[in-house]
């Protein structure tokens, strides 16, 4: 940054395109060193030019106002003097060498409100390398000169005068030789905000601090040393108040403003001014360092201090959010457990059992004996199925004929309807006796028939699948009596035990890893989304930006905190999931651990990819609900991937969970160890997202014009 001379000025002043001459006797007068001078500076944005060959002289120790109504200009002159804008052409020279010479108040407040006021100058210490002792001593003479309330009151909790005296106090904690304040006053009470003026004569009454205040209430700026009116963008006067006063003949600024602005409207329309084109010199980014670059140094440990302190901060402040954010993933999984993947119960089942005269209510009347062969008459078997499907937690609905149940399971009463017809039991002993002799007839009435509602398709088949077990039983049991060998009601199909697994796996069991890894991936990026775009909306990062801060230290202060949840919540759900509702697993608990913590911080990479890229909390939610559902249909955690389209197939191997998620199943319904491909593919694929995340957010952060970056 070049330093400025120290020159001396005439006493002449500039009015519209006129040149006024101050009275005689201060004709030359010498003017003190300037600790901010700007010359041709010019700024577009969208071909409209906000600041057009704009000059600008503030003097060292002095008050200067920058007056001038809203949109023309003042906020991004004030924002390119403090590194936040670069120039397309032109020069902005300081006094000050480095982002700690500068205190900056935006015009809203761009604090954290949910932290204390000592919270806060910890905070902003930290940001600016001051130690404990040096902010604590800070703190009590801020607190004595503004009149701040308790220590101990939180942001949130103050009025909007006291908010504001805190900004201030903010802007001036480090003790800067510049003082930046955009329209401090704004929305103030009459007294509150003649208070601040009082003290910033009183700061600028030994000359040690310089202060540029910019206002629309131009009456309250006749209280600055020397006052800069500006419209559209380029600079109309730069006086003292009495120097405009006596140069328009006024007694008012407001009326001085009026006609130096009637006098350059009138000058503009009589003929056309033509605008200077900026010529293409960015002396502007070598005379002042961007303050995100603080001494050049990428990273400080003082400002990632002050991002953990900040981090900690907010969690311990609201000890219920936190709380919830821990638990969360434990609510989900066990919510999950409870509700998903358990066989229906009570199941409306109609039957209409033509083997018992008096309905199948009546089984227990008639002579039912497990003892006894079937082959003597005087076992019902319909009764012994019907027994079997009661273990099975269905309901029977009786019907006393084929179409009302069968109209029943029409109008939704019952989930399927079954017929025993009137010599079932005989004719299935004749069958198994005579075998292939047996006659049509014996092979009909020997028939169990079934009408199914088959629009579920899971339950359909479930009622299948019992139907099914309850006759196999029944008739290996009844075999068995008979000193028949069982093998003879055996399925031609014999399915042994498992390789994997157990023998009757619930959906639960499939869908148990794939809502791990979910949970892991999407809570820690909806929430460091969150709590950036946040921060982001209320002005805070760019405050803090403009302090020295940069996204290294942001990103890195985030993730050392969010691993420490990430740690926690994966260790809790793998309690929950595995150890209480009794998922399989029957590998080894640490590669788990490792990989789901791994997920988790792929999602914390993505939030920040969503806080980068989205620059609202809107627009990262509908990216954040849009993704989800898209993973969750393409990276087989509804679903094997088996069954999805070939189109997509091979589009599903490449997204950030389908490879980690079977991973997770191999590991934990397998027990497959981490060097089988199955198992550190998803390793790979997990941390190659990690990485893509990483690389795009960089990018974004180089190439996207927001508060990260310069303009």
């Amino acid at each position: 940054m070049e330093s400025i001379d120290n020159s001396t000025n005439t006493g002449s002043v500039e009015i519209g395109t006129t040149h006024l001459q101050a009275p005689a006797e201060s004709a030359v007068v010498p003017r003190p060193c300037s600790a901010v001078v700007v010359r041709s500076a010019y700024k577009q944005y969208n071909q409209t030019a906000v600041l057009k060959d704009l000059n600008l002289t503030v003097p060292d120790g002095k008050i200067y106002g920058l007056l001038g109504p809203s949109g023309c200009g003042k906020t991004t002159l004030l924002s390119c003097i403090v590194g936040r804008i670069r120039l397309d052409s032109g020069e902005i020279k300081l006094k000050g060498k480095f982002i700690s010479d500068i205190g900056y108040m935006p015009q809203e407040l761009a604090l954290h409100e949910e932290l204390s006021i000592k919270e806060t100058f910890i905070y902003y210490g930290y940001i600016f390398d001051l130690s404990r002792e040096t902010i604590e001593k800070r703190a009590r003479e801020l607190k004595d000169l503004l009149e701040l309330p308790c220590y101990s009151l939180v942001l949130s909790d103050l009025s909007g005068g006291q908010q504001r005296r805190v900004s201030l106090a903010v802007a001036m904690l480090h003790d800067p030789k510049l003082l930046i304040l955009d329209e401090p006053t704004v929305g103030l009470d009459p007294l509150i905000s003649q208070s601040i003026w009082e003290l910033l004569i009183e700061l600028t009454s030994k000359g040690k601090k310089t202060v540029i205040i910019t206002t629309h209430y131009i009456e309250e700026a006749k209280q600055s040393h020397m006052i800069g009116l500006m419209r559209k963008g380029t600079l109309l006067s730069e006086a003292t108040p009495t120097e405009l006063l006596t140069s328009c003949d006024c007694s008012y600024l407001e009326e001085a403003f009026l006609k130096i602005c009637q006098s350059h409207v009138a000058k503009t329309n009589s003929f056309k001014i033509p605008i200077k084109q900026p010529t293409r010199r960015f002396s502007y980014a070598r005379d002042l360092p961007p303050p995100p670059l603080l001494n050049n140094k990428l990273f400080t440990f003082g400002r990632f201090k002050a991002q953990i302190c900040k981090n900690f901060f907010l969690l311990t402040r609201n000890i219920p959010f936190t709380l919830f954010l821990v638990c969360l993933p434990i609510i989900q999984t066990a919510i999950f457990n409870i509700t998903c993947g358990r066989d229906p119960e009570k199941l409306a089942l109609g039957v209409f059992n033509e083997e018992i005269s008096n309905g199948f209510h009546a089984c227990s009347k008639v002579h039912v004996s497990s003892n006894g062969c079937f082959l003597d008459g005087r076992t019902a078997v319909s009764c012994l199925m019907l027994e079997k499907l009661k273990e099975k937690s269905f309901t029977l609905v009786e019907f006393s004929n084929i179409q009302d149940g069968r109209n029943a399971v029409v109008s939704n009463d019952v989930w399927a309807f079954i017929h025993f017809s009137s010599n079932f039991s005989g004719s299935l002993a004749t069958k198994i006796v005579t075998g292939s002799d047996a006659t049509n007839d014996t092979l009909t009435s020997s028939t169990i028939v079934a009408w199914v509602d088959r629009a579920n398709k899971y339950i359909s088949e479930m009622i299948q699948r019992d139907i099914l077990d309850s006759y196999s039983n029944v008739i290996e049991s009844i075999l068995f009596t008979c000193g028949i060998s069982k093998k003879i009601g055996y399925s031609p199909l014999q399915i042994q035990n498992p390789v994997y697994g157990i023998k009757n796996p619930s959906f639960i069991h499939y869908a148990a890893p794939a809502i791990i890894a979910l949970c892991a991936f999407y809570l820690p990026a909806i929430y460091t989304a969150a709590a950036i775009l946040s921060e982001k909306e209320g002005g805070v990062i760019e405050r803090v930006v403009l302090s020295g801060m940069n996204f290294i230290e942001i990103a890195l202060a985030h993730i050392t905190v969010q691993i420490l949840f990430i740690a926690i919540q994966t260790s809790l759900v793998m309690i929950v999931m595995f150890a209480i509702f009794q998922n399989p697993f029957v590998g080894d608990p640490f590669p788990v651990f490792v990989l789901l913590t791994l997920i988790g911080v792929g999602g914390m990479c993505f939030g920040f990819f969503e806080a980068i890229l989205c620059k609202t909390m809107t627009e990262a939610a509908f990216l954040g609900i849009g993704t989800n559902f898209l993973l969750k249909f393409l990276c087989g955690m509804m679903w094997p991937i088996e069954g999805i389209h070939y189109l997509l197939r091979n589009v599903s191997y490449y997204l950030p969970l389908t490879l980690s998620t079977e991973s997770l199943r191999s590991l934990t319904a397998k027990g497959l160890k981490v060097n089988h491909p199955s198992v550190y593919l998803g390793y790979m694929s997990i941390l190659s997202w990690i990485v893509v995340f990483s690389l795009v957010s960089y990018l974004l952060l180089k190439i996207k014009r927001d508060v990260w970056t310069k303009t």
